[in-house]
């Protein structure tokens, strides 16, 4: 019998193009592996229902509140009948799913309830990205156009980092947080809870790590990224105030955080990164005192004196009775080895447990031995519950890769080649590389951009290309990458809206290099087409994102239009020999329509063709086409730079299109 289903190309032709420009309809982010695309729509009504086995009662839960509060549907959740059918099929890959869209009705099945969701999250996305928002939007489109789509992820870990300890965030942020990971089925959040600067966890046996910054300020003015008037610079080794979650807060987030498929690691740094800590308890510091120098890299560690020993297993007790996930991180990173070296019982403890370096060579090996040690001790400490460890890479420098503890997880930050290297040892690798995951980058050279801690530019087309799997693996070694995950370092982002503006859309790139098999993700143009289409969903979803510019071909969204700066939309490479173009926009729905007054073209960022007229397209269109001459022997990358602006109102839909003109 012949499919009602047809290969969905991903490639929409423009009229007049010379070539294609790729698009995926729906935009989808992260892209299926495979689509196929059917005849009609299905239109949810008052009559849709919600059919679940009770097995998946959350999975049916999650998405009728989706559809009751933005819908108006009533959306039943019920046990048989028809409607949107979810369903389990262990013969599916556990995360993998089936999604079939008829004009009958949607069944979406699962080889696990995550499976389930994840499936429920590309049909959201096959809907008005209204769905997303928290106000009704009855008036919309809520109908899904007929596809089949079969998926599953390529990576088990598909994370973010949250540094709450640099600068807290309210408990609701953290919800919300959580929201947009799993929207992108993102599954993995390391939770950075503890820092010099900040601890953010009650913990009952000591209390005065909570108290010890009661009366310092949770921000600094000098750290505002947005600030024109000054450099922003963080205040390291000052305390940011005493804002924690208490563990009633930490279990309602984790519980939250569950019901979408997402696991909470929390990070409880040791032997560094310590200043707080050792400010509130000195006797468990090396040297017996408080610290007194203030900077990034602090030269103070805890101690491995017995009652130190205690008191980090006392610590890992009270953290995973909250965190009942299998991976727990040990921090390990940035620990200056002086004091150690300078401690009388410190090195006393090093001989006694066999582990002095032999030879010339690294001057602090012994010392790192002992941070091995004690890593080993703690991994073992929290075996005993099924935990595993995970820790930055300084944990498997040097000859400690030869001695961690079997199963332990490695994030290496400064090397691709430690990547490789753990992985051939048999530890799992999640790759961290701050020259890209680090998203406390740069977004772009604009300098309109706001300050960043890193200025190197890490940008989605970079994320979304990465390599998860560099030459040099083994065949076991390969099976080893879990993942790659996005480093949120919060120095300079002292409020939520930082956060997320740092975060997004270049956290959408890395779900999709995670989830989509390399093969499959198409080039950069068309992933930053669906990208950028991508950005209403993240308008609606509350999100304090970067808005990117229109794409060559792409609809123009209210996300475009809600900035003041001129849209540059890259000309495709095909068209860069013709003698001319044409530039038409093309209104398609909300709002009044679009102002158009002038478009530009630009030959390696500098002008040098120009059509200036008022034009609008809308419900009466005037003047909406603009013709460009190619002047002869232009070189360089042609973009077009285009000013146009929103007609009563910032919320209509159009599709600009390019074509050669003779």
């Amino acid at each position: 019998m012949k499919s009602p289903f047809l290969l969905l190309t991903c490639l929409v032709a423009l009229p007049g193009l010379l070539g294609t420009v790729a698009t995926a309809q729906p935009a989808f982010v992260p892209l299926p592996a495979k689509i196929q695309e059917g005849r009609g729509r299905y239109t949810l009504d008052a009559a849709t229902t919600i059919v679940a086995p009770t097995a998946l009662t959350n999975e049916a839960n999650l998405l009728a509140a989706r559809l009751r509060t933005v819908a108006g549907l009533p959306a039943p959740v019920a046990t048989s009948g028809t409607g949107i059918v979810l369903a389990l099929d262990a013969k599916l890959p556990p995360e993998g799913y089936e999604l079939v869209i008829t004009d009958k009705g949607v069944r979406i099945t699962g080889g696990t309830a995550a499976g389930v969701f994840y499936g429920t999250q590309t049909f959201l996305q096959t809907l008005p990205a209204e769905v997303y928002g928290m106000l009704p939007a009855p008036d919309a489109d809520w109908s899904a156009p007929s596809l089949k789509v079969t998926d599953a992820p390529t990576t088990t870990w598909r994370g973010l980092h949250l540094d709450s300890a640099r600068h807290f965030q309210p408990k609701e942020f953290v919800l919300k947080f959580i929201d947009a990971m799993a929207a992108q089925k993102m599954n993995r959040m390391h939770w950075h809870l503890v820092d010099s600067e900040g601890w953010r966890m009650e913990v009952k046996n000591y209390p005065k790590l909570t108290q010890v910054a009661e009366g310092t300020p949770a921000r600094y003015p000098i750290e505002i990224p947005t600030n024109p008037t000054i450099a922003p610079k963080f205040q390291y080794g000052y305390f940011h105030g005493p804002q924690f979650y208490t563990q009633d807060e930490i279990r309602e987030v984790v519980e939250y955080a569950a019901r979408r498929h997402v696991v909470i690691i929390p990070e409880i740094e040791f032997p560094a990164h310590a200043m707080i800590v050792l400010t509130a308890y000195p006797e468990f510091s090396t040297t017996g005192k408080p610290p007194a120098v203030r900077s990034n890299i602090s030269p103070d560690l805890i101690s491995v004196k017995p009652e130190a020993i205690a008191f980090l297993k006392d610590l890992l007790d009270e953290t995973m009775a909250l965190f009942p996930g299998k991976w727990i991180h040990f921090g390990g990173d940035e620990a200056p080895k002086d004091q150690w070296q300078n401690d009388p019982y410190t090195q006393k403890r090093i001989d006694e447990l066999g582990l002095r370096a032999k030879g010339p060579g690294n001057p602090h090996a012994s010392e790192d031995a002992l941070q091995a040690w004690l890593f080993n001790e703690m991994a073992a400490h929290i075996a005993k519950q099924g935990r595993i460890p995970v820790g930055w890479e300084e944990i498997m420098h040097g000859d400690n890769i030869n001695h961690l503890a079997k199963g332990s997880v490695v994030m290496p930050w400064l090397s691709t080649d430690n990547a490789v290297k753990s992985a051939n040892a048999g530890y799992g690798v999640v790759h961290t590389s701050s020259q890209l995951f680090y998203l406390d980058s740069r977004q772009s050279t604009d300098p309109r951009e706001p300050a960043a801690l890193i200025q190197r530019v890490s940008s989605p087309e970079e994320l979304q290309r990465f390599n998860l799997f560099p030459a040099g693996l083994t065949e076991e070694g390969r099976k080893n990458i879990l993942g790659a995950q996005g480093q949120l370092w919060t120095e300079l982002m002292p409020r939520t809206d930082d956060v997320e503006y740092q975060a997004y859309p270049r956290a959408c790139a890395i779900a999709e290099l995670t989830w989509t098999q390399q093969e499959l993700r198409g080039n950069a143009a068309e992933f930053m087409a669906r990208l950028s289409a991508h950005g209403d969903r993240l308008t609606a979803l509350g999100l304090n994102h970067r808005h990117l510019p229109p794409q060559a071909g792409l609809n123009w969204t209210p996300s475009f239009l809600a900035t003041d700066a001129a849209w540059v939309v890259a000309v495709p490479a095909e068209l860069s020999t013709a003698k001319g173009l044409e530039i038409r926009f093309n209104y398609q729905s909300g709002g009044n329509g679009l102002d158009i007054t002038a478009v530009e073209l630009l030959a390696d960022a500098k002008p040098v063709a120009e059509d200036r007229h008022d034009g609008f397209t809308g419900t009466k269109p005037k003047d909406a086409s603009y013709q460009l001459a190619i002047p002869a022997n232009t070189n360089g990358k042609l973009t077009l730079r285009i000013s146009a602006k929103g007609a009563g109102g910032n919320n209509s839909h159009g599709k600009i299109e390019i074509s050669a003109k003779p």
